[in-house]
């Protein structure tokens, strides 16, 4: 077979695309109606007449925001949501999965934009079928004026020498000047920044095979962006391409009213460009990795093709779909699921119907409608004043009564048997879903009537069914961010990436990471109660500590820190360092010993002062017993640390020697290259 030509490429992705779930059956309009009835819009089923209440109940907010703060804690905490695991005792192999643990925590939770990325992530994935992330490897451009007045020489060098780092490509000098002894200077700076990026896709924007089992399985997965014509150049296209791509239309296939729903408050989807110049045209871009037989060879490969129009950006073999989905409610044999909404959503029509037909019926019990006989004058009847009069014929009929003539017609009150209703309904949501009755205080009898422990039952199937959200939404969607991260690190991070971690400066290079780790999920087991948890925790701990003091080998220091550990992260806090020290940190337990030889020598000090007063020649025998059992205790303890000092210090003079050496050896090789004396070199 000849190779696949841009044309057919174009042809053939295009039609996969119409295929694609976000086109076809009810995909889009369920997600439109749950997105619509967590905002309480009174549009589509929960449209009303003029004439009635227009009312409409809450219960899928009720629901997604009563998930949230449980989500956010898990999710967002202190803890690590998953780790890498080694599969043997290599070093080697344990280390890189530590590193990795760290690094891929530090790039989806500690970035600025991080906590936004995730809490709208989650929280589409509780309003929509499906919410997605997609991560990628980011190379930008960006350029900037820094402007100076009034620097000395010295403070000149340090400007210039500031200006000097790893991500500044070019620095030019647009304006200088001096005047008296000092220097006013403008430099152009053009920083080249490389970063893997995660971003959350639209509903409207994802594109997936219909009807596939997985991400994996799909035969295409995707989704479709804007992006303007300076931000097509800065990523390294040509100015002749990015002129040739079509600007930006509305795809009319497509016509979502998600960004309609979603924008409704500041007027909808339509999107004015506010500088209208070439730079800032909108350009639509579908970004595609499809399975394809490209180059004809029979065998069908994973590429990553870009598409504009009927033009080609990128076509390259691509072994990865860089995209993370997630849904609340997983379904068999489907990659899309159910959502927290789409379950909440009946009740909330059920609802709505009620609390409609109860303020329907309070406006008519409020205000009746009247019974008038024909000798009343209607204008003065509909003419509603204070103290107005209103006129009766009594020729017409003289033999009727003024209280006989105008009555209201009694409409009996029914709210209290539809709060009866509704507390049903709620009681059935809460069965549902997991979420406990909010209206559960609108009738005093029936308080009475729940018992502590049935209350305490329903409280606990919530949490289960957050644990079960929160242990799917770790093993599906953020074990593919956690190990797609890892995989796109390990071949586009080739420098060396300085992060903190718990307040300490940490430096990899996921290049030269080589081993498959496993993945762990720490996430799922006592998600929802995190005080429950602690309590568990703490009957752990004390059990250690009863092993220890019983001299048994079950637990260690290291053992008993990890609980300390596991504790404080479960309340909250981020960092367990700042209370208890760290068994596997040479520095922590360093200070701890000194501390404790500071405690000895008080005490010393203390016993020789005790022994300066009139004793006992009993008392003084033992007196000095101890006071030579003490020293010789400190002495030990003090030569412990001289020999950890000397070690120690060893160590960093060896350091040291290396690092002058290569420090040396490169100052050689810039003497030998441009043949000039430089000072430290080796010839």
């Amino acid at each position: 077979m000849a190779k696949m030509t841009e044309n057919e490429l174009v042809s053939l992705l295009s039609q996969a695309k119409q295929d694609c779930a976000v086109y076809t059956g009810e995909f889009m309009r369920e997600n439109e109606k749950y997105l619509e009835a967590y905002m309480g819009l009174k549009t589509g089923e929960f449209a009303a007449s003029p004439e009635e209440s227009s009312v409409v109940s809450n219960d899928v907010a009720d629901v997604v925001e009563a998930d949230m703060p449980s989500l956010a804690r898990i999710f967002m905490g202190s803890g690590d949501i998953l780790s890498f695991e080694a599969n043997t005792d290599d070093e080697r192999e344990i280390q890189e999965a530590e590193d990795k643990t760290k690094y891929v925590n530090w790039v989806v939770r500690n970035q600025p934009e991080s906590f936004k990325i995730q809490h709208d992530w989650l929280k589409d994935a509780e309003i929509q079928k499906c919410a997605v992330v997609k991560y990628f490897y980011e190379e930008s451009k960006d350029v900037e004026e820094v402007e100076f007045e009034g620097l000395t020489e010295d403070e000149l060098v340090e400007v210039i020498d500031s200006l000097k780092g790893p991500d500044i490509k070019k620095v030019e000098i647009v304006e200088q000047e001096e005047e008296g002894g000092f220097f006013n200077i403008k430099f152009k700076v053009t920083r080249e920044a490389k970063k893997i990026r995660i971003i959350n896709v639209p509903p409207e924007s994802f594109l997936i095979s219909r009807n596939a089992t997985s991400k994996s399985d799909a035969e295409v997965i995707g989704d479709v962006i804007q992006k303007t014509r300076s931000e097509l150049l800065a990523d390294g296209f040509s100015r002749e391409l990015i002129e040739s791509l079509p600007s930006q239309e509305k795809d009319i296939e497509l016509d979502s009213r998600l960004s309609q729903i979603r924008n409704k408050d500041q007027g909808g989807s339509f999107n004015s460009e506010t500088i209208n110049n070439w730079a800032n045209e909108q350009v639509e871009i579908v970004d595609l990795y499809a399975r394809i037989d490209f180059d004809g060879d029979g065998i069908a490969e994973m590429r990553h093709v870009m598409m504009s129009g009927n033009k080609v950006l990128v076509n390259e073999y691509f072994n990865h779909k860089p995209y993370a989905m997630l849904s609340a409610v997983l379904m068999p044999h489907k990659a899309v699921g159910r959502s927290r909404a789409e379950i909440a959503y009946p009740t909330q029509l059920e609802k709505t119907a009620l609390k409609r037909g109860m303020m329907n019926n309070m406006y008519m019990t409020n205000k009746p409608r009247t019974v008038v006989h024909d000798s009343v004058n209607l204008d003065d009847m509909l003419t509603v004043r204070t103290n107005g009069i209103i006129r009766m014929d009594n020729e017409k009929n003289p033999n009727i009564l003024p209280q006989s003539a105008v009555y209201p017609l009694v409409t009996q009150y029914t709210g209290d048997k539809t709060l009866q209703v509704i507390q049903y309904a709620d009681q059935q949501r809460a069965n549902t879903t997991g979420a406990l009755m909010s209206s559960q205080g609108l009738d005093a009898d029936a308080i009475a009537k729940e018992t502590a422990t049935r209350f305490s039952g329903i409280e606990k199937s919530g949490a289960a069914k957050i644990e079960l959200i929160a242990r799917n939404y770790a093993e599906t969607g953020y074990r593919d961010l956690f190990e797609g991260i890892a995989w796109l690190a390990s071949r586009y991070q080739n420098t060396d990436v300085e992060f903190a971690v718990l307040g300490k400066a940490m430096t990899v290079n996921p290049s030269r990471w080589k081993y498959n780790h496993n993945v762990r999920t720490n996430v799922g087991l006592g998600a929802g109660n995190n005080e429950a948890l602690v309590a568990s925790l703490q009957g752990i701990y004390q059990i250690q500590q009863q092993l220890k003091m019983a001299g048994s080998t079950l637990v260690d220091e290291v053992d008993m820190f990890n609980t300390l550990k596991r504790i404080t992260d479960g309340l909250g806090l981020p960092r367990a360092d700042e209370f208890f020290n760290n068994p596997e940190e040479p520095d922590q337990l360093l200070k701890a010993q000194n501390e404790q030889l500071n405690q000895m020598v008080m005490q010393l000090q203390q016993t020789m002062q005790q022994m300066q007063n009139p004793l006992a020649e009993s008392e003084q025998i033992k007196a000095q017993a101890g006071l030579i059992k003490a020293k010789s205790d400190a002495e030990i303890k003090m030569m412990e640390m001289q020999q950890q000092q000397q070690q120690f210090i060893a160590e960093m003079q060896e350091r040291e020697d290396k690092r002058n050496e290569e420090m040396a050896a490169k100052l050689t090789e810039m003497e030998l290259k441009y043949n000039k004396n430089v000072p430290g070199a080796l010839v």
